[in-house]
């Protein structure tokens, strides 16, 4: 499964357009974005358990590993000051009043996701598992501070 195009696209919507000027994207659009992304990343965070649980080669996975330590990076970058309401965001306020704790747990997902993905490239399974497990963990550290109880 590979999820790179999706990825591409919430990279566009939360990247400056060139050196110039941000790109203006309304509050709701950037909510969905990043409420899309996490769907996108939760479905191939799932085939890579399954594939885990299947014992599937993991050099197969290494598209998708890659993209959700592409997703990774993207993250922080979704909860700019302004996006805390609306669309059903399960967003909690820490998000903005503990940024350097929202960074710092998001910073060591995005390392996960990247270990993830070099284990994958290198084809080395117990690596993979490995940090298959750290990534879960880092995911839902962040979750816990970060995102609403049943959202």
């Amino acid at each position: 499964m590979r999820l790179s195009p999706a990825i591409g696209l919430l990279v566009i919507l939360a990247a400056p357009a060139g050196a110039q000027s941000p790109v203006a994207v309304p509050p709701g659009t950037l909510i969905a974005a990043r409420q899309s992304g996490m769907d996108l990343s939760y479905a191939a965070v799932a085939s890579l358990k399954a594939a885990v649980k299947a014992k599937e080669d993991v050099k197969s996975l290494q598209p998708t590993a890659e993209a959700l330590a592409g997703w990774a990076q993207v993250v922080p970058t979704l909860f700019p000051p302004g996006t805390d309401k609306g669309n059903n965001t399960a967003a909690l306020p820490a998000i903005w009043t503990d940024t350097a704790g929202f960074l710092k747990d998001a910073g060591a997902y995005q390392d996960a996701t990247k270990k993830l993905a070099a284990a994958a490239k290198a084809g080395d399974r117990a690596s993979f598992v490995a940090a298959f497990k750290d990534m879960g963990q880092a995911c839902g550290a962040c979750h816990k501070g970060y995102r609403k109880k049943d959202s």
